[in-house]
């Protein structure tokens, strides 16, 4: 868990924000493993002061997703109408080193960041829980995104799948500190994890992209949108393939994954 929380370097300002965020969602997926051996303030506390951390950094977040959804499709799709199109798109959209990122913020952020990981793994060396106490909570966080796939699947709405795409990443985050040598199936399960968040993850830049777009009056990338509803379908349907591969087994036949 140290390793995996240690932050990266970042290379941009836009890689920074990248960066902080992910390191936010890990932080709060462990403290939701080790909630039941922290003091019960502790983590409703923890979890606000690292979501306002991430909250504050949101806007410039969606800015870069919809900058580089337009240029990955300027470049996937085949036709070139719809390319011009996305390219034209850009010209709005500034470069992440010329867009509103105050590099204070960002320094701030990157040191609040810092100060909940060390307070996080302080709180698990003087709390120290029992490892199958911790496979027993991770079997529950299986459960829980097991779930969230039936009802993304049931409602169909980009706001289901999103929230289903935020439980597969908490728990590929929990899992990823499981993955011994040994545990080979484990490890294989964490693999098509990832790829499944990745899935998810396209399909919630493509609606932040569509929603973009659509909140532009009169813009000349509202063609875009019949392009975006087609490439959504397809991500769904590549999502449901994939989660029915994560997910097939029951809650107890994960738990023998950690055996």
């Amino acid at each position: 868990m140290r390793r995996q929380a240690r932050p990266a370097k970042s290379r941009t300002l836009a890689d920074e924000v990248h960066q902080i965020r992910v390191l936010a969602k890990k932080l709060r997926a462990y403290l939701r493993l080790f909630r039941g051996t922290f003091p019960k303030p502790c983590v409703p506390l923890e979890e606000k002061r690292i979501r306002r951390i991430a909250g504050n950094l949101s806007r410039a977040r969606d800015e870069e997703i919809c900058r580089q959804t337009l240029q990955w499709l300027a470049a996937k799709e085949k036709k070139e109408s719809p390319r011009r199109r996305a390219r034209a798109a850009l010209v709005p959209l500034p470069e992440p080193e010329a867009a509103d990122l105050d590099k204070r913020k960002l320094a701030r952020a990157r040191k609040s960041i810092e100060a909940r990981r060390l307070r996080l793994l302080a709180l698990i060396d003087k709390h120290p829980a029992k490892e199958g106490k911790l496979e027993e909570w991770l079997q529950k966080e299986y459960g829980k995104s097991r779930q969230g796939m039936r009802e993304a699947l049931r409602e169909g709405s980009p706001e289901a799948f999103h929230q289903w795409r935020k439980r597969v990443k908490r728990l590929g985050y929990q899992t990823e500190i499981f993955c011994t040598p040994s545990r080979k199936r484990l490890g294989r399960l964490e693999t098509k994890l990832l790829r499944l968040g990745r899935l998810l993850g396209r399909l919630q830049d493509l609606h932040v992209l569509k929603g973009w777009i659509e909140r532009q009056a009169n813009s000349p990338a509202r063609k875009l949108v019949p392009l975006l509803d087609g490439w959504m379908a397809r991500y769904r349907k590549e999502a449901e393939r994939e989660g029915r591969r994560c997910f097939r087994m029951t809650k107890r036949e994960f738990l023998s994954l950690l055996d």
